[in-house]
């Protein structure tokens, strides 16, 4: 009984929290007093540029799902998920991280 009162109390913190962190956003303040202007953009672009990856990812699985293409040779294969909702927050924290690094360095401020 208790654990049903704690855990969604701090996934709720936690949701209020973190966010911010991430996006580089100065509500809640998530900003980092060392962020200037050009770390919180590459934050939030990332950020954005991980949502779309997941938008497309789910269009793309939902057009192969409804023309019933992509089976192939490995059928039923679930690729070791029971939790397909695990799967797609791996993919979404690992694409945010990948555009943090493509946004970090294509805006670096070291022009040689």
């Amino acid at each position: 009984m208790f654990i049903k009162l704690v855990i969604p109390f701090l996934l709720g913190v936690a949701a209020y929290v973190i966010p911010p962190f991430f996006t580089g956003t100065k509500e809640h303040g998530g900003v980092n007093p060392k962020d200037d202007e050009r770390s919180q953009f590459i934050k939030q672009k990332a950020i954005a540029g991980s949502w779309t990856f997941m938008l497309l990812l789910f269009v793309f699985i939902t057009t192969l799902d409804f023309f019933k293409i992509g089976k192939g040779p490995f059928g039923n294969f679930q690729f070791g998920f029971e939790h397909q909702t695990l799967f797609y927050l791996i993919i979404l924290i690992a694409s945010y991280f990948v555009y943090y690094f493509i946004y970090s360095k294509r805006l670096s401020s070291n022009e040689k």
